[in-house]
């Protein structure tokens, strides 16, 4: 079952839903970069907890096992994460942690959980078939809405994944959306909370469209169903299917709604996880600045 048939927020997100993500753990601790409008390609970043009862270690890294060879494959690095920090690069291959041993995912989470946030470990890793070592200075573990946004926040958008036009203007890709300000909106037709969210983007389309916005519905469902949905509700803004997931997956949403800013050079400069009104005049507020910028 798709990630957004099975998720939804209300009013915070939900757990994250990535298995994949081992050594996410600890959940105190953490310090952020301060949202909002950040300047273009800016990553906000994780600081050890230092102070207080030990906390969990936190490296900020996907992974699994290799298919050939040994160790554990990354497969993903977040972004301003202990491990991007200290040059951890996709494909590299963690053999050792402080000298011992790794052949799955849970032995590298479970050393980088028991050595501690704050405290560090050193990972041998092989890189194109050439040993190396990395000392990497272990954090807390952020939520999953501040997870998203590390991540996703000051990433530039060269192409967006696949999708259909269901209704609504266009375009749903680059290169045809440069120069635009892009609301992107991850949701389902069936959540609460994306339903209480969509007349206030609908509102915003009505009112920026003209001066150089799109907002952008993304959801998993079929074309045809999006089409009703759309004109049931007198949505008027661009509706696009994405039937494979494969959005939700390039922006690792933990819960929907999902939202992003995009400016007009394709960088994220904002995300948000659910449905508040602070946060959509936040929104609002954010959107307004990037029209005027070049």
């Amino acid at each position: 079952m798709p990630l957004a048939r099975r998720l939804h927020a209300h009013a915070r997100p939900l757990a994250l839903p990535l298995a994949a993500l081992a050594g996410l753990v600890g959940l105190v601790g953490t310090t952020l970069a301060p949202a909002g409008l950040l300047p273009s390609g800016a990553v906000p970043t994780v600081q050890a907890a230092t102070n207080g009862p030990k906390t969990p270690g936190w490296l900020g890294v996907g992974m699994e096992k290799p298919k050939a060879l040994g160790g554990v494959l990354v497969t993903r690095v977040i972004r301003g994460s202990p491990a991007a920090q200290k040059g951890v690069r996709l494909d590299d291959r963690i053999v050792k942690v402080d000298g011992k041993v790794v052949s799955d995912p849970s032995d590298v989470s479970g050393a980088v959980a028991a050595k501690g946030a704050g405290k560090s470990v050193v990972l041998e890793l092989v890189r194109d078939a050439q040993p190396l070592a990395v000392t990497v200075d272990l954090a807390a573990r952020p939520t999953p809405e501040q997870v998203f946004r590390m991540d996703m926040v000051g990433r530039k958008l060269s192409s967006l994944p696949p999708l259909a036009l269901a209704s609504g203007p266009g375009p749903v890709a680059y290169p045809a959306l440069d120069g635009r300000v892009v609301l992107v909106d991850m949701f389902a037709t069936w959540c609460g909370a994306c339903l209480q969210l969509g007349p206030y983007y609908q509102a915003m389309h009505a009112k920026y469209a003209s001066q150089g916005l799109t907002v952008l519905g993304i959801s998993d469902e079929a074309p045809k169903a999006l089409a009703g949905w759309a004109k049931q509700n007198a949505v008027t803004y661009t509706v696009a299917s994405d039937t494979t997931s494969s959005a939700f997956a390039t922006f690792s949403a933990p819960a929907i709604p999902a939202s992003l800013v995009v400016d007009k050079h394709g960088v994220i400069r904002d995300v948000e996880i659910g449905f508040e009104l602070a946060q959509v005049q936040k929104t609002e507020a954010l959107i307004q600045a990037l029209l005027k910028e070049p």
